[in-house]
């Protein structure tokens, strides 16, 4: 699904918010032309690998049929890791009550939730200073529109991640519906593990 277009973030070189750390999390609902998605991108832990500090950073994608979650263990950037070095799958199938498998999979596998993910907007320009009201908060932030194609979006520098606070295109409105601190995993199952095709008998 692409979700909009002022600068496709696959680079990541880009206006965004503050750099996410343990317990942080950030949620969206996110509507287009043939679905509604809510998104979460929360740190739910901490780790030390070869005296580095990695990081769990979990995506979930809930949608009418299908919720997908991936967690990841990662060394540096969430959104553009040094190196993954664990990624952890799971599946809830709302037809199907109970029936949520966990697998930790490749590193290198992709689905559904990282490509949008991938599609995440990114802000070229850094706009215009304004002081926008979440909630009972004021936030500062920054105002960016563009004709080619049409599209507006508002920022902040103190959220973590992206930091879209709103975005608007012609097909596509993402809006954030809260963030914080004190993030838990909603994996909590011992993943099933995948073999790697290389390391399978007679390969």
């Amino acid at each position: 699904m692409s979700l909009f277009v002022i600068n496709q973030s696959d680079a990541l070189d880009c206006n965004r918010g503050r750099m996410p750390e343990n317990g942080d999390w950030v949620s969206y609902s996110i509507y287009s032309e043939k679905e509604k998605l809510e998104l979460k991108l929360a740190i739910v832990g901490e780790e030390k690998e070869n005296e580095k500090k990695a990081l769990w950073f979990e995506i979930i994608a809930r949608g009418k049929e299908l919720d997908f979650i991936i967690k990841r263990l990662i060394v540096g950037d969430p959104l553009r890791p040094d190196k993954v070095l664990r990624q952890i799958v799971k599946i809830i199938n709302k037809s199907r009550p109970g029936y949520s498998p966990v697998l930790e999979v490749p590193t290198g596998s992709q689905d559904k939730t990282e490509e949008t993910l991938k599609s995440f907007p990114c802000i070229e320009n850094v706009g215009e200073k304004i002081q926008y009201k979440f909630g009972k908060k004021s936030i500062p932030a920054f105002s960016v529109k563009s004709d080619k194609p049409k599209s507006k979006m508002i920022y902040s520098k103190e959220i973590p991640f992206f930091g879209v606070i709103k975005a608007e295109s012609e097909n596509t409105k993402i809006e954030l519906i809260d963030f914080g601190r004190n993030a838990s995993s909603e994996i909590t199952e011992e993943p099933i593990r995948l073999i790697e095709q290389e390391n399978l008998p007679g390969r």
